[in-house]
């Protein structure tokens, strides 16, 4: 399993954005097999949304139709964060000293907690986790 990160889902619903060809390569090689199924939090597609709901030419009503996509895939493993993650997430949070969001604190508590090694992400942030190899292409 791999861990799809907010940046790699915004990168191919959008056709404008910079990180356009190297994010549906990545979702292109999940959805046919050539990576492992992926990983990604209800707190990532919270993102997804919200910052595609705002992008100009997308809107509401197609930032919904991506999360509701990623949802539906079925070589997507969505874990929803629970009362337990969260309490974790906020705990282990101080320890990066604002240099990653609570969302991807929570990233990182699920990767570890599946055995996760490879993060898919353009946030370069990952790259200062121990234990993880963040990626950009596959």
């Amino acid at each position: 399993m791999i861990f799809v990160d907010s940046t790699v889902w915004i990168g191919d619903a959008d056709l404008n954005d910079d990180l356009h060809n190297s994010s549906h390569a990545i979702l292109e090689a999940v959805r046919m097999g050539r990576l492992p199924f992926a990983l990604t939090t209800d707190f990532v597609i919270d993102e997804v949304v919200t910052i595609l709901g705002y992008r100009r030419g997308f809107g509401g009503q197609k930032a919904k139709t991506v999360g509701e996509s990623i949802l539906q895939s079925p070589r997507v493993f969505t874990v929803f964060v629970d009362e337990e993650i969260l309490r974790t997430a906020l705990t282990r949070y101080p320890m990066f000293e604002g240099k990653l969001s609570l969302t991807d604190v929570v990233s990182i508590i699920l990767v570890e907690k599946y055995g996760v090694k490879q993060v898919y992400s353009h946030d370069t942030d990952f790259d200062q986790v121990q234990g993880i190899e963040r990626l950009e292409a596959p």
